[in-house]
């Protein structure tokens, strides 16, 4: 009980510092870059009635892939096409104001002076992380807003039909992407949370989190494809895009859920048996 109350006190705490500029800059890239996907998705896309060259074989075909044609993109799934797109990159932008954002607390003092304070960790760990998640949860809802009248306007320039959109299988398409990329942000915060409780360097966290799960994973997988099965940052991916060719979305569920919960827990073990100032 006592846990629960200061993990309330912690979240009442961190929400006076969600109101700084810097959480509304933040949500205005992750918007940003979930319309720049859908623009990039629509006006790439190839037109087969126009003589343009189709996509390759097996292109396309995934639930996100960026190589679609126009006629893809008609059907219900095409509305949300350009956001589930652009998880990777709201995955990467999200790792990483999490990541500064914790070890900035260890490299200002505020959290050596807060735990003067208020002793129970744990409790101030789960109040931190019910916050981003709730901040990342209103995040992506006005990034998918912003998503679809971007995709309205594009179809629009290109001709494209949306009748399809507006019926119920587009809501369905809708929620499943909102549900895929919530869920993969969840795993991308939590782990970047937890590389910031151990590593405690800003310039650490970063060289290990960005370096590994973004271009060393994607390189190793591109001569091992069980990779997208097992590295994090690729089983995220998986997770956002609804599945992948290599990676299922059960599976990738699975590992990526682990992947979550083990790093809650060696993020609290860290926190509570580690002194924060060494």
């Amino acid at each position: 009980m006592n846990t629960v109350r200061s993990a309330w006190r912690s979240l009442q705490a961190e929400l006076v510092k969600a109101w700084r500029p810097s959480t509304v800059v933040t949500m205005g890239l992750l918007a940003a870059l979930s319309v720049l996907s859908t623009v990039l998705v629509l006006a790439l896309a190839d037109d087969p009635s126009g003589g343009t060259p189709g996509p390759r074989p097996g292109a396309g075909d995934g639930p996100s892939g960026f190589d679609v044609t126009t006629d893809q993109l008609a059907a219900a799934s095409g509305i949300a096409r350009g956001f589930a797109g652009g998880s990777t990159f709201t995955g990467l932008l999200i790792f990483l104001v999490v990541a500064i954002a914790i070890t900035l607390e260890y490299g200002q003092g505020t959290l050596r002076t807060l735990f003067l304070r208020e002793p129970r960790r744990l409790g101030w760990l789960a109040g931190r992380l019910v916050l981003t998640l709730a901040l990342v949860t209103a995040a992506l809802i006005a990034a998918l807003v912003l998503s679809v009248a971007a995709a309205v306007a594009v179809a629009g320039v290109r001709g494209i039909d949306t009748s399809a959109w507006w019926s119920a299988d587009g809501a369905r398409a809708l929620a499943t992407s909102y549900r895929n990329a919530l869920l993969a942000a969840t795993c991308f915060s939590v782990v970047g949370t937890a590389l910031g409780v151990v590593l405690r360097s800003t310039a650490v966290t970063l060289a290990v989190g960005v370096a590994w799960m973004f271009p060393l994973e994607h390189i190793i997988a591109n001569s091992w494809t069980g990779a997208t099965r097992v590295f994090p940052g690729l089983v995220f991916d998986a997770v956002g895009q609804g599945g992948l060719v290599d990676a299922s979305y059960g599976s990738a569920l699975a590992v990526g859920g682990a992947y979550a919960a083990g790093a809650v827990a060696v993020a609290g073990l860290a926190l509570a048996r580690r002194d924060v100032t060494s």
